[in-house]
């Protein structure tokens, strides 16, 4: 609704002038009180950077439970069962991405990255449906709803993909940056004694550091 309001009031060439639309969009539509979009526009970031933190944290732990990261991203806080490793290590990556002088690129790459991961997602939450539909799902919608949703993120994906293809390449680059750590942490079984050590003290100081205990998931997905 927020895109229709921007076309129906905002011209085109205004649009691909001038980066801020809401800014534009604010001024002609509310006068004076054109401030309020920048305040709720930061309040809605603020919104967003929030669910993030909560979400992303417990992806690495929910990884590491399940073998695919390193099992310090499991342990969580023994009175407030947060992840604490898990939040240091997206503190981190969000600090090394702060360090790029472009922001546009950086948020270009990063929408690329989130819908193609977002998209392969759900698919693979389908494919487990038909292959394993013995398996818990704590929420159940109708089957209908994430095959719009995948046309949805299929148009986000496509569309900057045929505009703008380096910016997809360099997202698929960044995405593909993860198989060296699945194939460390998973597919390699017989890893030698000082992994393991190493793993373990690695352990055991983020235990003392963040008052933390290390935690299985009660099922796994993988066998």
């Amino acid at each position: 609704m927020a895109n229709l309001a921007y076309f129906a009031v905002v011209s085109k060439m205004e649009m691909m002038s001038n980066p801020a639309v809401a800014a534009v969009f604010g001024d002609r539509l509310f006068g004076s009180w054109s401030w309020v979009i920048p305040v709720f526009v930061a309040l809605s970031t603020f919104g967003g950077v929030n669910g993030v933190l909560f979400t992303s944290a417990r992806l690495f732990a929910t990884g590491a439970q399940e073998g695919h990261m390193p099992a310090f991203f499991s342990l969580f806080h023994i009175e407030r069962q947060t992840p604490i490793p898990s939040l240091f290590f997206t503190c981190v990556m969000s600090l090394l991405m702060l360090t790029t002088s472009n922001v546009f690129d950086l948020i270009n790459y990063f929408s690329q990255t989130l819908w193609l991961s977002v998209g392969v997602s759900v698919i693979g939450m389908l494919w487990l449906r038909r292959a394993k539909p013995n398996i818990p799902r704590p929420i159940k919608v109708n089957i209908m709803i994430p095959y719009v949703f995948l046309i949805a993120i299929g148009c986000l994906v496509i569309i900057p993909a045929i505009t703008n293809p380096r910016d997809t390449a360099i997202g698929i680059a960044i995405m593909l940056s993860g198989i060296p750590v699945y194939f460390l942490c998973v597919k390699w079984k017989n890893k030698p004694e000082s992994y393991h050590v190493f793993s373990g003290c690695i352990l055991r100081f983020m235990q003392r550091l963040c008052s933390c205990v290390y935690v299985e998931a009660a099922e796994k997905m993988t066998s």
